[in-house]
Parts: structure tokens; sequence; C-alpha cells
């Protein structure tokens, strides 16, 4: 048996192949049966010569035969197609693909795929020409939030995990007896943001912690807030510069407006589609179970939200 080194192009490769090893294990078996046509058989499935050619196209495709074509001659394909089907042939033995995990990326990988086929039939082709100036003024007016530049917060920041030395600190810095930015970097307990004079960053209220936005959205310029108890932890932060919002025009934002009312079209006409797809397949959905998942799913949201 030869071993030989893996280059990080190869690992790549071999994922891509593992996800497209998955998706067939949906397909084996379907090739035509014809005899003529047939070249090998086994448990679960067959190869054809269409098989092969198919095969053969994708193969070459691939970068590592793209540039060594003499590498693709017919017995290689064919071992290559045949050792893949074997890989797939024990996948199923084992069962792989009833694991939740495995299923997701099968399917993930197929609705790609044939989204890519027929999406022209499912949704046919707007024309972005046809969109006219009395559309986008419309939908620039109900949906002016999508055109606010939202306010912007620089902030910074002292961390202390004890209430009483959090006031004592909040007096030091009100009394000029130590200023902001040295009391972040002798007391704060947030390593990342001390040796950067407490400072955390300019965002929107939005990028910030979800349990930091009701103590910054109310902060007043320069002026250091009271200690504020989020978890078990107590924060000092102070405004030190504040960007206010800003409404963009029509004018201004009219070429980015027409690509949205393209892309709103296009999402109606994605949901008329799923809709009539549900239909079409009969869907029937157990409201109970869902409601079950939705708050199991909300409160595992919420647990991950708090640690980030």
């Amino acid at each position: 048996m030869i071993i030989h080194s893996i280059t990080l192009e190869e690992v790549e490769n071999m994922k891509k192949l593992a996800v497209v090893i998955m998706f067939l294990i949906f397909c084996c078996g379907c090739s035509s049966e014809k005899a003529e046509n047939t070249i090998a058989r086994f448990e679960g499935g067959n190869i054809t010569k269409e098989d092969l050619a198919a095969h053969y196209k994708k193969l070459k495709m691939e970068s590592r035969y793209r540039n060594n074509p003499e590498q693709l001659t017919p017995e290689f394909v064919f071992n290559h197609a045949l050792n893949m089907e074997m890989i797939i042939a024990r996948g199923l033995k084992e069962n792989l693909h009833l694991d939740p995990w495995i299923r997701q990326e099968i399917h993930g990988f197929m609705s790609d795929l044939f989204l890519k086929v027929m999406q022209d039939r499912l949704v046919p082709e707007i024309d972005k020409e046809n969109i006219t100036e009395e559309e986008m003024r419309q939908f620039y007016e109900e949906h002016k939030e999508n055109y606010l530049k939202k306010a912007l917060y620089s902030i910074k920041m002292v961390k202390i995990n004890d209430k009483e030395k959090a006031e004592s600190i909040v007096s030091e810095i009100r009394e000029s007896r130590i200023a902001f930015e040295d009391a972040a970097r002798k007391y704060s307990t947030d390593e990342k943001s001390k040796e950067n004079d407490g400072f955390i960053g300019t965002r929107s209220l939005n990028k910030f912690r979800g349990n930091w936005r009701p103590a910054i959205e109310n902060l007043k310029l320069n002026v250091v807030s009271d200690p504020v108890k989020i978890d078990e932890d107590y924060y000092i932060f102070k405004l030190i510069k504040k960007i206010e919002p800003y409404q963009y025009t029509y004018e201004e934002k009219g070429a980015y407006i027409k690509n949205d009312v393209l892309y709103d079209k296009y999402r109606k006409e994605w949901k008329k589609t799923y809709d009539r797809l549900k239909d079409e397949f009969e869907v029937k959905i157990d409201e109970e179970k869902l409601r079950e998942f939705c708050i199991e799913g909300l409160g595992t949201m919420k647990r991950e939200n708090s640690a980030v």
C-alpha cells in the first residue's frame, strides 16, 4: 500500500466528495438497467455507461485532474466511480444516512443543487428594467427604516465583580481622583478591554450584547454611569462619542432601492412558490410539537446569546 501526504486542497476536495457521496445515497440504484449499458452491478445499484460519462465530466472539472487530464483514463474513471459506490454501499449498510446531522448535510446539498436546476421553472426571471420609479418611491416610503443609518456609540467600560468596589471606583472617577482610562487599566477584570483603556468599540446599539443595550442606550456623553449589574458582574460605562442616526433620502439611495424592489418581488414570488409546493406535497404540521420545539429552541438561543 502506497501512503502519500495529503495537501490542503486534497482535504477540501475530499470534503466536497464526501458531501457528493452522501447525496448519491439517494440516487443509488436509479440508473437505467438496460443490459447493453450496464457495466457493473452490485447490491443496491449499478453503474452504466451514462453514469461513467457524467462521472468523467465531473472529475474533469476538478483542479487536480484539470491540470493533469492524462490521468483520466477510462479505467481510472471506472475504478473511481466504483470505489465511490462501494463507500456509499458501506455507509448505507452502517445506516449513516439515518443520522440527523448527515441527513441535513445531504438535504442541504440536494436542495442547493435542485434549486439551481429548477429555479427558472419555479420562479421565472423578473426583469429589473421593468421596475418603475413609482414602485421604487412607494417602496422607499414603506421601508424608510431600511435606509436609516443607525446611531453609532463609542463606549469605554470597567468590569468589576464586586458591587461595593464598583461604587467606590465610580466615586473616584467622578471626583477626578482617577481617570476612567486609568481605572480600567487598574481595576477592570475584562482583560481584552483593559489593555485598550477600557475601550470596547464603536458600533450601533444592536451590535452590542443584548443585556448591555438598555444601559448603553441611555448614556449621556462623557458622563460615567452608575454600576450596572449584568449577570454576575458590575459594569461602569462611559459614552465617549456618539454619531447620530441619519435618514438617507430617496435620491441618495435610488440605485439600492431598485435592487431592493427586485429582491422584494422575488421574495414574494418565492413565498407563493413554497406555499404552492406545500399544497402539492400535502404538508401536515404537528402544531403542538412545533410549539415545543420553538420553546426549547428559544431557550437554547437565549443561553447561547448570553454567553457571547
